[in-house]
């Protein structure tokens, strides 16, 4: 009787043994599965994090070849002598080079001396100086020696090879361009005009001092 018993607690002894172990194993499965899945996770995230950077960097890069570099490239200069430097004659043509200098004609449009430079009196900070009336005498004018500054640019015209299609002579010989090339101009009646058919886009530099007038045209080039 006492072996039986004994028996059936080494039984339920066993059982519980084997009925832990079972539940160990599948505690330890569980645990297993859980970092795995973590794990899964963990590596989808780094996944997708380089796949953002890679996105970004294209897109960056994608980016900085659209960027389009202007380049200016120099196709025509002309420099005139100021023989006459007078102080007021000096301020407008200085003030005229202020306004020109910088100044992009678009491909194909049509350039004016006149509408850039505007009206040339004393009320728009134009002083008296020397210039030729309609019978080539010299006389005081609001203005004066702005005609230097729009021969010199039609010289530059000239050598750019653009289509002139407004100029007017003086009424009588200037000695600063050569002869039978300069461009007089008289607010708003006389103008110098040209048109821009280079098939890029142009841009004046304009320059003076106390000795001499010095235009330049660049033409803007994209590249990248």
């Amino acid at each position: 009787m006492e072996k039986k018993s004994s028996d059936k607690i080494l039984s339920l002894i066993s059982i519980i043994v084997l009925i832990s172990l079972i539940g160990y194993i599948i505690y330890l499965f569980f645990k297993s599965n859980i970092n795995l899945n973590s794990n899964k996770i963990d590596i989808n995230k780094d996944i997708s994090n380089i796949a953002n950077t890679e996105i970004n960097t294209n897109n960056e890069s994608a980016q900085i070849e659209k960027e389009i570099i202007y380049k200016d490239i120099e196709i025509a200069s002309f420099t005139s002598t100021l023989y006459d430097n007078e102080e007021n004659r000096v301020y407008n043509i200085s003030k005229a080079c202020d306004i020109l200098n910088d100044v992009t004609i678009p491909n194909g449009s049509e350039f004016s001396f006149n509408n850039t430079i505007g009206p040339m009196g004393e009320e728009n900070g134009y002083k008296l100086a020397k210039g030729f009336d309609d019978d080539g005498k010299l006389i005081d004018i609001p203005g004066g020696g702005m005609c230097q500054v729009s021969s010199t640019l039609y010289n530059v015209a000239l050598i750019a090879n653009l289509e002139i299609t407004e100029r007017h002579p003086h009424s009588r010989r200037v000695y600063y361009v050569p002869v039978d090339k300069d461009a007089t101009i008289y607010y708003p009646s006389l103008d110098l005009k040209f048109i821009n058919n280079t098939g890029y886009d142009l841009k004046i530099s304009a320059q003076n001092d106390n000795y001499s007038v010095t235009i330049k045209m660049y033409k803007i080039e994209q590249s990248n």
